[in-house]
């Protein structure tokens, strides 16, 4: 088993902490769930799960005083999170049972065993606990052999009908590691989806569940794999993940790699959407209403754009085009349209050009025809069609221009 040295800061040192406040206040908490998993496999732990049968209230008080830290508490599941300066949230619990009265609720939970803590899970990779006192392995379903396997098992046949969202964790998971879906599961992971079994979780749920998915560093695999599968078909509708799809889905993920301003969750949503979707298909997203209006303008519109481009002359006219519209649109654009990346790129180069001029500068009346003459000479000094020496006085001439423009308007 992996011990805390062969784990990064400050994982290590959280971990630690726990272990001389857990013998001090003689209690004997488990490292549990995800953060076995990967230290067994080797892979960067981040959470800090733990769990005890007795003496969770007492430890994270306890902690939390040790190390200058704050406590919340949530009783309702029994659970407690610690907040300190340069340490990790640490998560205690008191070993849980659960019941699902319906599918797809939320569970009901009592105390119990460890046991009985990791027998509520998931699937087996995540039923482990690890002994911060003893160094002691606890594995009841077998998740160390299907580590070694490289496989993801749901712990009961009902484990999908109780909690649907496991289906996306179970791909999520399933690419985020190289595993495949043990076959048993396979069949009924795909007997839920045929069955609805995710009507019967909130759309909140699955939203939220699918915005995971987006986050994972496999998301187009992930987002394809959901798609092909028919989980998505709640949300979205009936669509096939085509090659085309999967390609975007690809070229989106280089994209918001390459610039980490752009909303992952509205491009990938609009990759996966019908044109002529609706805003009812929205319902739970928690999208804002500026959000959703992107969202939908990049799924409905991006045809009709694409077409207003392609009748645009010049830079000009197609940096008028550009400015109307979100990055996340550009970048969608970049993507149907390569041939119009070196003039997006361009684009992006004259937002970011500042022009040394100002409107006191130009010894004409204040108004919104100043601003408006300084934005049309900045585009005349980018492309060239003045030197910047001219800028000011033809930034003058502009406003001017505009001024009686306005004053004729008003006369009418």
């Amino acid at each position: 088993m992996t011990q805390f040295p062969d784990l990064a800061n400050p994982q290590r040192r959280a971990l630690e902490v726990v272990t001389e406040v857990a013998i001090e206040k003689e209690c004997k908490p488990f490292l549990v769930g995800g953060p076995v998993r990967d230290l067994l496999l080797g892979r960067h732990v981040f959470d800090i799960d733990l769990t005890l049968e007795d003496g969770a209230s007492t430890l994270a008080r306890a902690l939390a005083k040790h190390i200058g830290g704050r406590v919340r508490s949530f009783p309702q599941f029994m659970t407690y999170k610690i907040f300190a300066e340069d340490l990790p949230e640490i998560d205690i619990a008191t070993a849980r049972k659960e019941r699902y009265r319906v599918p797809g609720a939320l569970p009901t939970v009592s105390e119990g065993k460890l046991k009985d803590d990791l027998l509520r899970r998931d699937f087996t990779i995540n039923a482990m606990a690890f002994g911060l006192l003893d160094n002691a392995v606890h594995d009841p379903a077998g998740g160390e052999k299907d580590l070694n396997d490289r496989l993801i098992r749901v712990l009961h046949e009902g484990s999908f009908a109780d909690d649907p969202t496991r289906i996306f964790r179970a791909i999520r998971l399933a690419r985020r590691l190289g595993f495949l879906l043990e076959p048993a599961t396979d069949e009924l992971l795909r007997t839920a989806i045929e069955q609805d079994a995710l009507a019967s979780v909130s759309k909140e749920r699955i939203w939220r569940e699918l915005f995971f998915a987006m986050d994972e560093a496999e998301a187009p695999a992930v987002l394809a794999d959901l798609l092909r599968r028919g989980a998505l078909r709640i949300l979205i509708g009936p669509r096939e993940a085509d090659s085309q799809l999967a390609a975007r889905l690809e070229s989106l993920s280089a994209a918001i790699a390459a610039d980490t301003t752009l909303d992952r969750y509205i491009l990938y949503t609009s990759a996966l959407l019908d044109p002529a979707s609706r805003p009812q298909q929205m319902e739970g997203s928690g999208f804002s209403q500026k959000r959703l209006r992107i969202v939908l303008h990049i799924a409905n519109d991006l045809p009709r754009f694409e077409h207003d481009l392609a009748h645009a002359a010049t830079d000009r006219q197609r940096f008028r085009l550009f400015k109307a519209v979100s990055p996340e649109m550009l970048a969608a654009l970049e993507i149907h349209r390569p041939e119009e990346r070196e003039t997006i790129e361009r684009f992006r180069q004259y937002r970011a050009f500042k022009l040394a001029l100002r409107g006191s500068d130009l010894d004409v009346p204040p108004g919104p025809h100043v601003a408006k003459a300084l934005e049309r000479t900045r585009e005349a000094v980018f492309n060239g069609e003045i030197a910047a020496a001219d800028a000011r006085a033809f930034a003058q001439e502009v406003a001017l221009k505009y001024l009686k423009r306005e004053q004729r308007t008003e006369i009418t």
